[in-house]
């Protein structure tokens, strides 16, 4: 099944097309640790009625740049 990573900041601007979820997961993870690499802070959260975790980004200041995700397709 296909899978897209999305900013929920806005979710029609670039987002990513994977073919796979599996794809999805491993292309999100890898994004996460490219963003904790450049100092970014990373919030991750799991709510209840979601399949996949969110990823709260924050620049150096801790503003607020975009929350990354699954939404299977």
């Amino acid at each position: 099944m296909a899978a897209r990573i999305v900013n929920l900041a806005d979710p029609d601007e670039g987002e990513t097309l994977c073919a796979t979820v599996e794809d999805a997961e491993q292309t999100l993870a890898a994004m996460v640790e490219r963003f904790k690499s450049q100092g970014y802070r990373i919030a991750e959260q799991h709510l209840p009625d979601e399949d996949y975790p969110q990823f709260a980004v924050y620049d150096h200041g801790d503003v607020w740049i975009g929350t990354y995700t699954i939404i299977l397709q």
